[in-house]
């Protein structure tokens, strides 16, 4: 798995690991190449509230697609497209461990 800049093209991180690994484990492993102010870009595999926390905490932005086995939260957060919408997802009270 590569990490690439958007702006210039460049491999910044590379990870490589056996076949059988899931992506969102490389991926987790390249959020330490990040800096602060990067914007993460991922596909629907990232919507956990775990990667968004892991990059808040490096003061990275994220924009993900939703997971397909979250609900629809279009009634609770601002549309900004016809297809689009914003959701504010608060903190749980009771964190994981690993969140910890």
């Amino acid at each position: 798995m590569v990490l690439f800049s958007i702006t210039t093209g460049a491999a910044i991180g590379i990870i490589i690991d056996v076949f059988k690994t899931h992506d969102i484990k490389l991926a987790r492993v390249l959020y330490n190449y990040l800096n602060p102010g990067d914007i993460a870009l991922g596909d629907r595999a990232f919507g956990a509230y775990s990667d968004i926390y892991f990059l808040q905490k490096q003061s990275c932005d994220a924009i993900f697609r939703k997971h397909q086995g979250r609900k629809k939260q279009i009634k609770k957060g601002k549309r900004i497209g016809p297809c689009d919408c914003l959701v504010t997802w608060a903190l749980a009270q009771i964190l994981p461990e690993r969140l910890i």
